[in-house]
């Protein structure tokens, strides 16, 4: 169930994020702690849910293409300078990605979140979180929300795709939108 599911990400995310592989070969680097891990929200923040993964870290080009393949460029093209990503259970099993990206400044993650590349053929603006944010409509099977916050590129993913789905993928943004600030 767990490679399944594992699979099914690595698909939605390879849509989304078209040339990107979550790879195997990633390890968590606690020798380099990386300052935006405060802006992830701790287990049981968001009622009933959880860390289910180590946190995936990036903090230069090398690491970022181990996580992405070759997805990673598209960063590195706006001023990638660090990532952090984590996955999370709900209380029925439902699974949660988070990806935070480091751009450098607002302008890189601005053009990051403009780019034809991150940019869904489907969304919804969202007011009030973040400087900018969106849902992705796109998926069949889950949402993404998207928002960029001083500097920073975030996304959201949920295996849901129902209205509980989607308010806990902005709960989650809004939470991380907050520590941003």
């Amino acid at each position: 169930m767990k490679t399944a599911l594992r699979g099914l990400l690595i698909l939605v995310f390879s849509i989304l994020f078209p040339g990107f592989a979550w790879t195997e070969t990633v390890r968590e680097s606690p020798e380099k702690p990386l300052g935006a891990m405060i802006f992830l929200p701790g287990d049981d923040e968001i009622p009933g849910w959880k860390r289910s993964e180590k946190v995936l870290r990036a903090s230069n080009q090398e690491d970022l293409y181990r996580i992405f393949n070759g997805g990673a460029s598209l960063f590195i093209q706006h001023g990638f300078r660090s990532f952090l990503g984590q996955s999370y259970r709900g209380p029925k099993g439902t699974e949660l990605e988070v990806y935070i990206f480091d751009q450098g400044n607002a302008q890189n993650a601005e053009d990051l979140y403009e780019n034809p590349f991150t940019k869904p053929s489907r969304s919804k603006e969202v007011a009030n979180l973040g400087e900018k944010a969106r849902i992705d409509m796109t998926p069949l099977f889950c949402y993404g929300v998207d928002l960029i916050q001083k500097g920073f590129f975030v996304r959201v993913i949920i295996q849901d795709r129902t209205e509980e789905g989607l308010n806990v993928a902005i709960s989650f943004a809004r939470s991380i939108s907050n520590r941003i600030k």
